[in-house]
This record gives structure tokens, C-alpha cells and sequence, in this order.
């Protein structure tokens, strides 16, 4: 005779395990967000690596969970660590504007001028009202000595973003 209360019980397990795991994964993905707060970006990267080596997350909280990391890794200047992540998350999403910003941001930063370049056009590309890639395009144009393009790019972010104040210091800063 078979034993359904066990049964049962070993079912309910069996189905909410995965559940769980993944639960736990969105947990720490989650946790890798809000260290952001506390500037502990060490911590992020612990927990976005956790939650990305579990392999539970769909796609979209896997690129998140990159995206998050890829921000970690840059604030602590691993800035290849962070090259890699946009990477992998633009596998999953090639239409994301972000992502070719933040690489972008990165190789800038890594003094690849014409791959960061490439990137923050395909950016602006995909979304020309990203103020943020008009900043980065700035950044790539000054580091190039291009002042007068990026005093352009600083204007065209500032004019998407009048509030912003990096925005607004960069532009009246490259006019003194």
C-alpha cells in the first residue's frame, strides 16, 4: 500500500525546491542592489555573483544581475571584470542601450577611445534621448582633445537632462 501523506510531502519538496532556489537567487540579485546604497560595492559583487553562478535567473534578472555586477566591478576599478559583464549581458540583450553606455563608459576609462567610441554610438544609435551617452560620448571626445565635440555632446546631454549637475559642470567647464 502506498504511503501518501510521504508522497505528498515528497512531492511538495520535490516542486518547490526549484522554487526556493530560485527565490534565493533573486534574493541575493537583490542584495547586490541594494549594497549600491551603502556603497559596498565588494558586497555586490559577492552577491550578483552568487545569484549569476546559481544559473536560476531568467534572462532578464541575469542581466540585471550583470548589469549590477558590471557597476561593482567598475567602482572598484576592475574595470575588465566589468567589460566582460556588459558583454555577456549584450549577448542576451543586443538592443540595450545601457549596456553599450556602460561599456562604453568602462573602455573609455580603459583607454580603448575607439571601442568605447563604437559603443556609446551604438547607444545613441538605439536611444539618441539617453542623455547619459551624450555625457560618455563627451568624456571619449575629451579624452580624444576633441573639446569642441565634447562641449557638443555635454550640451546635447545637458539639453536631455537640465537638471544634472555632472552634465551642467562639464559643459560650463569646457566654455571657461
Amino acid at each position: 500500500m502506498t504511503n501518501w501523506p510521504v508522497l505528498l510531502v515528497a512531492t511538495a519538496i520535490l516542486i518547490a525546491a526549484p522554487v526556493s532556489v530560485r527565490a534565493d537567487a533573486i534574493a541575493d540579485s537583490n542584495l547586490c542592489y541594494a549594497q549600491f546604497s551603502t556603497g559596498d560595492n565588494k558586497a555586490a559583487i559577492a552577491y550578483c555573483s552568487s545569484a549569476i553562478a546559481s544559473g536560476d535567473l531568467d534572462d532578464p534578472d541575469l542581466i540585471a544581475a550583470l548589469i549590477n555586477r558590471g557597476v561593482a566591478y567598475k567602482n572598484v576599478g576592475d574595470l575588465a571584470a566589468a567589460v566582460s559583464d556588459y558583454t555577456r549581458a549584450l549577448g542576451m540583450a543586443p538592443r540595450d542601450a545601457l549596456l553599450y553606455q556602460n561599456r562604453a563608459n568602462a573602455l573609455r576609462e580603459m583607454g580603448n577611445l575607439d571601442a568605447a567610441l563604437a559603443d556609446v554610438e551604438q547607444s545613441i544609435g538605439i536611444d539618441p534621448e539617453r542623455a547619459g551617452a551624450w555625457y560618455v560620448r563627451g568624456a571619449i571626445n575629451e579624452a580624444r582633445g576633441d573639446r569642441d565635440a565634447a562641449r557638443d555632446d555635454y550640451r546635447t546631454a545637458l539639453n536631455l537632462d537640465p537638471e544634472n549637475d555632472a552634465y551642467k559642470d562639464k559643459f560650463l567647464g569646457l566654455n571657461r
